[in-house]
Parts: C-alpha cells; sequence; structure tokens
C-alpha cells in the first residue's frame, strides 16, 4: 500500500514539474495575458460609465450600473479560462503533437493562450472604440474561420462550430450568473 502511493505521489509530482517547466517557458505570454484581462476589465469599466452617463431615462442608467461583483467574477472566468486553454495546449503537445514530431508542447500551449489573446484583444478594441464614440464591429471568429478554411474545409467548419459553442456557454453562464 505504502509503494502504491508513493508511486503516485511521483507520478503527480513529474506531471506537476512538466507542467510548471511549460507555464514558465510561457511566462511572458502569461504575463501578457493577465495585462490584457486587466486592461479590458478598466475599457469596460470605461465603456460602461459612459454609457450610464449619457443615459436618458432611470431604467437606462439601471441597466448600465457598474456591478464590481459581475464584472471581478467575469474577470476571474477569463483567468481561469485561459489557464485552461494552455494547459489543454500543454497536454496536447505533450500527448500527440510532440510524439509525432509537429511541434513541442510549448508551441501547442502558446497557441492555445494565443487564441485567448486574440479574444481579449477583440474585446478591447471593441470597449475602446465604444468609448470613443465609434461604433465597430469586430469579426475576428469571421477572420479565423476564413483563414482555417483556406487550409481545409472541415477545418473551418469545426473552428466555427467550436467559436459558436464556447459563444453559447458564455452566454449561459452570464444569463445565470445575472439572474443570481
Amino acid at each position: 500500500m505504502a509503494t502504491h502511493n508513493a508511486s503516485q505521489g511521483f507520478a503527480w509530482a513529474f506531471f506537476a514539474t512538466e507542467a510548471v517547466e511549460a507555464i514558465y517557458d510561457l511566462r511572458w505570454m502569461v504575463a501578457f495575458t493577465v495585462i490584457l484581462i486587466v486592461t479590458d476589465f478598466w475599457w469596460g469599466w470605461r465603456e460602461c460609465k459612459k454609457h450610464r452617463t449619457e443615459a436618458k431615462t432611470e431604467e437606462e442608467r439601471k441597466k448600465y450600473k457598474f456591478r464590481f461583483s459581475t464584472a471581478g467574477r467575469r474577470t476571474l472566468n477569463k483567468l481561469v479560462d485561459y489557464a485552461t486553454y494552455l494547459l489543454v495546449g500543454c497536454v496536447a503537445g505533450f500527448a500527440i503533437t510532440e510524439p509525432l514530431g509537429i511541434c513541442t508542447h510549448t508551441t501547442t500551449a502558446a497557441l492555445g493562450i494565443g487564441f485567448g489573446c486574440l479574444f481579449e484583444l477583440s474585446s478591447i478594441v471593441g470597449h475602446i472604440a465604444q468609448v470613443r464614440g465609434v461604433n465597430i464591429k469586430l469579426n475576428l471568429k469571421g477572420l479565423l474561420v476564413a483563414l482555417a478554411r483556406k487550409k481545409s474545409e472541415d477545418l473551418g467548419d469545426i473552428l466555427d462550430q467550436g467559436i459558436e459553442e464556447i459563444k453559447d456557454n458564455r452566454n449561459k453562464k452570464e444569463e445565470e450568473n445575472e439572474n443570481t
């Protein structure tokens, strides 16, 4: 029994060490992602404040009331989401791309968190445009799907479906959080 526990502990220590090494290798990307999340929080707050001051009715002002608990929860959810992108990319690298000789686990982890950075940049640009009074609609999803479809129609369809599922899940979570 004691050797079983020791071997389990060794296995977990080994995996944890590799995960920490991968995160360390991508420490600047992780720092960049945290900066993007904080920046998005800041510009989202500024956009909310702008809409609230421009609101003409009390009902509109209530709609744009800044709720730190909601904003904080969404920000923490983003941190968890992007950490998940990083770890899933890393594990996919160890499990698939490295054994096949395609690329390293660091590269796949960077791709995973890179998508999160693109989503965050899109959000930040949207907030800045709204604060500045420019009404633009960025379609990062369309750009990514179009680029993927250049390589493979199936890949583009898979990416399109995956992004839609992520958006649907995020919208459901936000609705649940607003109802509580």
